[in-house]
């Protein structure tokens, strides 16, 4: 397909879709409610502490510097305080609504980029039974789900081909996650091949200087709020990697620590400027599937070669596989292995492993994710070669208006 979207109507439900859709919705709000009352360390230690100061202190509480989240999570959290009701049960409740907006934009983006209402029902089901999805929301507590969501919206809206728009809920992503940045390159080589105009990259900075405004009326110095995200990566520097199957997993995770942080943040910044400076020396057909093979690419290469990585950092590479792989059913197998790495990682925090090793060693599903960074990595490659989809500059903006 030449052009960057295709304009669908709205998808046609029969009576056996709504009955499947009413059924799995019921199964995926069943293993919520089930686990919406395991309590973890993250909720005991972090979220629940936070809340209690924000009850006792109230607004005042954002200028202090008890918090190392970004501003935006915490008022989340200031509005739960005022709940006369059990704080985790908002909480959790509020990330489990979410779960079900992004499992309908999901259901919006398979009928957006296949056209197969099957897909789009498939695709919404499976964001609900995704284990990675229900346990980082209603039983971890976490909160990943809130930048995932703007994340989808971002995809949904660059295959409606609404760049700025696109970049608008990208910037809200970064607002609440620096992991959004995994695959920011592959937005720098959609701004090379003129789908994104420079100037739609001002929502991130001007979205996340609106974001730490209340926080810095209230008290809290501009240059700590500024830089939450650089005092969060000086954390948790006691493992190179924190129970993610990355490269630390395969050569050790506890040697060297201060030596291979340090090189290992500057090596992924050298590999992701060689190849966006390797992407961009030409001009490329940007398609809905070209697009999520380079986000999802980037978004497995980043992790596996920064230090200091969770075992929740393979979310967004979770969710793009399934796209991924409902684009190209051939690839089906690729979500499958994705989520069961991810997942195996969950489990061996959530089940209180601490020090000891998972079932499976690390470094096994190391290299089990280095194999599918280099299949996707070869998908890219193959499209990047294909001199089908390559574009003379001379010759873009004729082909553009024939795509129009």
């Amino acid at each position: 397909m030449n052009k960057l979207t295709e304009k669908r109507g709205a998808i046609k439900f029969d009576r056996a879709d709504i009955l499947y859709l009413a059924v799995i919705t019921v199964i995926g709000l069943a293993i919520r409610l089930i686990l919406r009352v395991v309590t973890t360390d993250d909720w005991v230690m972090y979220w629940d502490p936070w809340i209690s100061d924000l009850k006792e202190m109230g607004f005042s509480y954002l200028a202090t510097d008890r918090y190392d989240y970004t501003p935006t999570f915490v008022y989340i959290l200031w509005a739960i305080s005022k709940l006369p009701i059990n704080p985790m049960t908002a909480y959790k409740g509020l990330h489990i609504a979410l779960d079900f907006v992004a499992a309908v934009i999901m259901g919006k983006i398979a009928w957006k980029v296949t056209g197969s209402k099957i897909k789009s029902i498939a695709a919404y089901g499976l964001m609900l039974l995704v284990p990675t999805i229900w346990a980082n929301s209603a039983l971890w507590a976490q909160c990943d789900i809130i930048f995932m969501t703007f994340l989808l919206l971002c995809f949904y809206y660059f295959f409606e081909d609404r760049p700025n728009l696109a970049m608008f809920f990208y910037g809200m992503a970064f607002v609440f996650k620096l992991q959004s940045l995994f695959i920011f390159p592959f937005l720098v080589i959609l701004w090379v091949n003129k789908k994104v105009q420079l100037k739609a990259f001002l929502w991130i900075p001007v979205l996340y200087f609106l974001s730490i405004v209340p926080a810095w009326i209230a008290g809290r110095p501009l240059m700590d709020l500024i830089n939450i995200y650089m005092a969060q990566g000086a954390q948790d520097v006691w493992s190179l990697s924190i129970k993610w199957p990355n490269i630390y997993q395969i050569i050790g995770n506890q040697y060297f620590l201060l030596e291979y942080a340090s090189s290992g943040t500057w090596l992924i910044l050298g590999i992701l400027m060689i190849l966006m400076y390797a992407m961009a020396r030409k001009r490329y057909r940007i398609t809905n599937e070209f697009i999520v093979q380079m986000a999802l690419f980037f978004a497995i290469l980043t992790p596996y070669f920064l230090p200091h990585m969770h075992e929740r950092y393979g979310c967004v590479a979770d969710i793009l596989a399934i796209i991924y792989a409902l684009m190209n059913i051939k690839k089906f197998y690729f979500p499958l292995a994705h989520i069961l790495i991810s997942f195996n990682c969950y489990m061996a925090y959530l089940s209180h492993l601490g020090s000891d090793e998972p079932a499976i060693y690390y470094g096994v599903w190391a290299f089990a994710e280095l194999g599918l960074l280099i299949l996707v990595g070869l998908d890219v490659w193959n499209y990047l070669k294909n001199p089908d989809n390559q574009l003379p500059d001379s010759q873009l903006s004729v082909k553009e208006k024939e795509a129009a």
